[in-house]
C-alpha cells in the first residue's frame, strides 16, 4: 500500500495558549512514528518529540493518542509544545523570551518513521516523512501594538479589536529587565488594554534596580487610566518575582488600582526598599549567610524574609488580590504568600485568593511554551544576565552591610567557572535561581 503522509492542523495560525488539533495522515495501518515539533528564535533552537503508533486507518492523532517516548508520555493535545527543551547541540540553559510579540512563533511540525529519541531526530539518517510550519500569536488578530514613551514612562501598549473602553491591565516581569510584551499582548488578545511596563534596564531607564523609583509606577497607572480605549474607573496589575512585588504595592498604595495578580511576588520590597516621596518604602531582611549551593547553583530561597509587621497590609483596601504560588519556588519561600493570605482578617478574606501549584516554582507563565530545567541565557537578548546585575539585586541600602553581600557572592562564585542569573523553568519545576556555566 503507497503511503502519502500529510500533517493537518485545524488553526493553523492560532493563539500560543490555545488548544490546537495536530493529526497524521496517509500513513500504514499500525505504522509506528515519531513527530517532532521544532521552535527556531532569535538563533536558539528548543524541540519536543512523541512516538506514536497509527490507528487502523493510517491516523495519528495527537489529541487523542498516547505519545509511549519521547520528550513526554501519555495523551496530551498540546504535549508537543509544553515539552520542548533545547535541541541536541544547542547551549544548556536557553529560555524562549519573546521580546517582541508582533511576531508569530513558528513550529516546524516534521514526521519520522520508526519510534526515535529527540537526539535521534537530529542525525544524517534521520529523514522527515512529511512537515508543516505552525505560526502561533501571543499578539491576536485586530490587536493594536502601541509603543509608550510619555514623560519618563516607557513600555508597550497593547489595545483589543475595537472602540472600547476595555479593561486596563499593567503587565511586570521581574529582574532580568527590558520590556517583555508577550504576556501584555496576549492579554489584550483576551480583550485587555495590556501596558507592558519595563522598569529598568530598557532603553533611557535606570541601569540599576536600586535607582528605581515608585513614582515611576504610580505614573504608569495615571497615564493608563487617562488613555481614551481604558476604563478610567480602575485598573488592574499583575506581575511575576520582583513584578509581583510591585503590583501588590502599587493596589496599596495607588487608589486606583482594582485587582492585582502577583505571581510567586513577596508581599514586602525584596533585597531592599525602594524609594518613594524621598523616603523608602519596603522593610525587609537579607539572610546572605542562608545562599544554598546545590548542583544547579546558588538557591536563593532562604534569603528573603521580613517580619511579619512590615508585610503589606493589603487587607486594608478594597482591592481583589489573587496570589498564585509555585510549592517548589527555590527563589523564595513559598510559605512568604501563605502567611500574607492568612493575614486577612475573616471579614476580608474574600477580597483575596490564593492558587498553590505543588509541583512549580518561582516561574509560571502562559501555557504551551519551551520549558527547560535551568536558564542561563535568554534567546531574544544578546548576552547573559551577568553576576553584576545579582549584585544589583542585592545593592542594598539603611543598615545592611553592602560590602557583606558583595563577599558572599564573591564566595560563592569562587566556586564556579562563573555565576549568571538564571532561571528556571520545567514541566513540573519551574525555578528562579543562579546557576554555574558548565566547567
Amino acid at each position: 500500500m503507497s503511503r502519502n503522509p500529510s500533517i493537518l492542523v485545524d488553526d493553523p495560525e492560532a493563539l500560543v495558549d490555545a488548544v490546537i488539533r495536530i493529526c497524521v495522515e496517509g500513513l500504514s495501518a499500525h505504522e509506528p512514528v515519531t513527530v517532532r515539533a521544532e521552535i527556531r528564535h532569535e538563533g536558539a533552537v528548543y524541540a519536543a518529540c512523541a512516538n506514536y503508533v497509527a490507528d487502523d486507518q493510517g491516523v495519528v492523532d495527537v489529541t487523542r493518542d498516547a505519545s509511549s517516548g519521547g520528550t513526554y508520555e501519555g495523551v496530551s493535545a498540546m504535549g508537543l509544545f509544553w515539552s520542548m527543551k533545547a535541541a541536541p547541540g544547542q547551549p544548556y540553559g536557553l529560555r524562549l523570551v519573546v521580546a517582541n510579540a508582533s511576531l508569530p512563533l513558528l513550529s516546524d511540525v516534521a514526521v519520522f518513521p520508526g519510534h526515535l529519541s529527540l537526539e535521534q531526530t537530529y542525525t544524517d539518517d534521520a529523514s522527515p516523512l512529511c512537515t508543516k510550519i505552525i505560526r502561533r500569536w501571543y499578539m491576536g488578530k485586530g490587536v493594536k501594538k502601541i509603543p509608550v514613551s510619555s514623560g519618563r514612562l516607557r513600555g508597550t501598549l497593547f489595545l483589543p479589536q475595537g472602540r472600547g473602553p476595555f479593561p486596563g491591565v499593567i503587565d511586570m516581569f521581574g529582574t532580568m529587565g527590558a520590556c517583555i510584551e508577550f504576556r501584555a499582548a496576549l492579554l489584550a488578545s483576551h480583550g485587555f488594554a495590556a501596558l507592558a511596563l519595563p522598569y529598568f534596564r530598557y532603553r533611557d531607564l535606570p541601569k540599576k534596580m536600586a535607582d528605581v523609583e515608585f513614582e515611576y509606577f504610580m505614573e504608569a497607572v495615571d497615564w493608563l487610566c487617562n488613555q481614551d480605549h481604558v476604563d478610567p474607573d480602575g485598573v488592574g496589575v499583575m506581575g511575576v518575582s520582583k513584578g509581583g512585588e510591585i503590583a501588590l504595592h502599587l493596589a496599596y498604595y495607588h487608589p486606583k488600582v482594582k485587582a492585582v495578580v502577583s505571581i510567586n511576588g513577596a508581599p514586602f520590597f525584596t533585597v531592599e526598599p525602594m524609594k518613594y516621596n524621598g523616603g523608602y518604602i519596603g522593610e525587609s531582611i537579607t539572610n546572605i549567610d542562608d545562599y544554598e549551593v546545590s548542583d544547579e547553583g546558588v538557591l536563593s530561597r532562604n534569603v528573603m524574609d521580613a517580619e511579619i509587621h512590615h508585610y503589606l497590609p493589603l487587607w486594608k483596601k478594597n482591592v481583589h488580590c489573587l496570589l498564585v504560588n509555585g510549592l517548589d519556588d527555590v527563589c523564595l519561600r513559598p510559605k512568604l504568600q501563605h502567611t500574607f493570605y492568612n493575614l486577612y482578617p475573616p471579614v476580608r478574606r474574600h477580597f483575596c485568593r490564593l492558587l498553590t501549584y505543588t509541583d512549580a516554582g518561582h516561574l509560571i507563565e502562559p501555557p504551551y511554551a519551551p520549558l527547560t530545567r535551568a536558564t542561563k541565557r535568554h534567546a531574544g537578548f544578546k548576552s547573559p544576565v551577568p553576576v553584576d546585575v545579582y549584585r544589583q539585586r542585592i545593592n542594598v541600602s539603611g543598615s545592611i552591610n553592602r560590602k557583606l553581600v558583595v563577599d558572599k557572592l564573591e564566595a560563592i562564585r569562587s566556586r564556579s567557572t562563573a555565576i549568571t542569573l538564571t532561571i528556571t523553568l520545567t514541566p513540573l519545576r519551574r525555578r528562579l535561581l543562579t546557576v554555574k556555566e558548565d566547567i
